[in-house]
């Protein structure tokens, strides 16, 4: 069942920014909000959803004149239940994390497609900007890219850096994000996996587009591999779940097998092509041999979590 709507048939959004000490950002980030809410929905509301057990971002939340809803439980996937739950009859979510900015029809395009055909989820785009001097092969090797679908296209995967989420379907579903997750990824996998398994439909819209300028701290070679053996790892670990040991030890060994299988492959081939001096299939095909890499190590147990977080003195976003 969709979210009710106004007479008219427009609807209701809440607006939920995660965020973890990061308050920095929240302010330019509330205006780009607000200048580019667009028309579609009937009423919006913004919250700020906490992750920081200390509350940082609640003297900012009043002085920006937005909600508050605080998650002590860290972890991505705790903050994004969060949001689900603080919205009330009628709302649908939108989601952005605290380190993008929504461009201008943002929120309408999301709505657009929703209102179209009611899926319980429509993903935007993400559109992940490199500073000026990042070495070409990190780019190249596609570690942030993100697929751009064709509006209302039906999709059997979800990301959620930029999401509205129909918040009665969902609820009705029984589909939760996993707050067990804690610091490890893949929260946004298993919730799309579990939400297409219960019957709901998630859509692409093209036209919904929050630019994500990437830290240069995220531009070195040595945290694109670190970050893409823990996904791999994630991957490996999420999809051996099983109530069953046996099971579980048998998906294990698949993803143990078809890693190395992969390591071999595309670590040979990102030799020759290096060899060409190929740098953008090289650096592809070494992105490929880091995640098989990482389903080794999970298929052996070895978990690494994507956004362990600095010390406590160290701002960070929800995310790590």
């Amino acid at each position: 069942m969709s979210a009710p709507s106004h007479p008219d048939g427009t609807p209701s959004v809440l607006v939920a920014v995660t965020t973890f000490r990061r308050t920095e950002l929240l302010a330019p980030l509330i205006d780009a909000i607000r200048a580019n809410q667009g028309t579609l929905a009937a009423d919006i509301r913004i919250a700020l959803v906490d992750n920081d057990p200390e509350r940082s971002a609640a003297p900012l939340a009043h002085e920006l004149d937005v909600d508050y809803i605080h998650e002590p439980t860290p972890g991505i996937a705790a903050a994004r239940q969060a949001a689900l739950d603080g919205a009330r009859d009628g709302e649908l979510v939108a989601m952005v994390d605290d380190d993008v900015v929504p461009q201008p029809g943002w929120l309408d395009a999301l709505v657009r497609v929703w209102t179209a055909s009611h899926p319980a989820v429509v993903m935007g785009y993400v559109d992940y900007v490199w500073p000026e001097g990042t070495d070409p092969w990190i780019i190249a090797g596609g570690f942030m890219r993100r697929r751009r679908r064709v509006n209302g296209q039906p999709l059997e995967a979800m990301a959620t850096g930029n999401v509205l989420i129909d918040s009665a379907q969902v609820r009705s579903l029984g589909v939760r994000f996993d707050a067990s997750l804690g610091l490890a990824g893949g929260e946004d996998m298993l919730f799309g996996r579990a939400l297409l398994s219960a019957g709901g439909k998630i859509m692409a819209s093209a036209d919904s587009v929050v630019r994500d300028e990437v830290p240069v701290e995220r531009t070195t070679k040595e945290f694109v591999r670190r970050r893409t053996i823990s996904q791999g790892q994630m991957r490996t670990k999420l999809l051996s779940r099983s109530s069953s040991v046996a099971r579980t030890l048998a998906l294990r060994a698949l993803h143990l097998v078809g890693g190395v299988i992969r390591l071999v492959v595309f670590s040979a081939r990102g030799l020759f092509a290096r060899l060409r001096g190929n740098v953008s299939a090289h650096a592809v095909l070494r992105r490929r041999a880091w995640f098989a890499q990482g389903r080794i190590l999970g298929a052996l147990g070895r978990i690494t979590p994507e956004y362990a977080r600095a010390a406590h003195s160290v701002p960070s976003d929800v995310r790590g």
